[in-house]
């Protein structure tokens, strides 16, 4: 029985420190990318559905480095805020989410800068 104990114990240990040392666990994982400027201001206020393809990513600044906090629709109502180095700032009246689209992934835009 002691020697079953020990043997579990040994197991448990190794996965531990097998599971500490594996690349891509949360603790080695690298720094999350910094976005660049993503202020922004309602220029516009235009509603209507933008979305001019499925699985559009809808980012918390104006690059593809930047987080993907959701995904918009062509079935989506959209709310155009202002447009900054080929991005656009939305409101995602479908889902609520609030961020950045790149302009060729939205149509019938018209230009208002952030």
């Amino acid at each position: 029985m002691r020697i079953e104990s020990t043997v579990a114990a040994l197991t448990l240990g190794a996965a531990s420190l097998v599971a500490a040392v594996v690349p891509g666990t949360p603790a080695l994982a690298a720094p999350a990318a910094t976005c660049p400027d993503n202020g922004w201001s309602i220029r516009d206020g235009g509603t209507g559905y933008l979305f001019a393809a499925s699985g559009v990513n809808i980012r918390t600044g104006p690059s593809t480095d930047c987080t993907s906090v959701g995904l918009g629709y062509p079935s989506h109502l959209v709310r155009l805020d202002c447009q900054k180095a080929g991005w656009s700032h939305i409101y995602n009246h479908t889902t609520g989410r609030l961020g950045w689209v790149r302009n060729d992934m939205l149509t019938n835009l018209p230009l208002r800068t952030c």
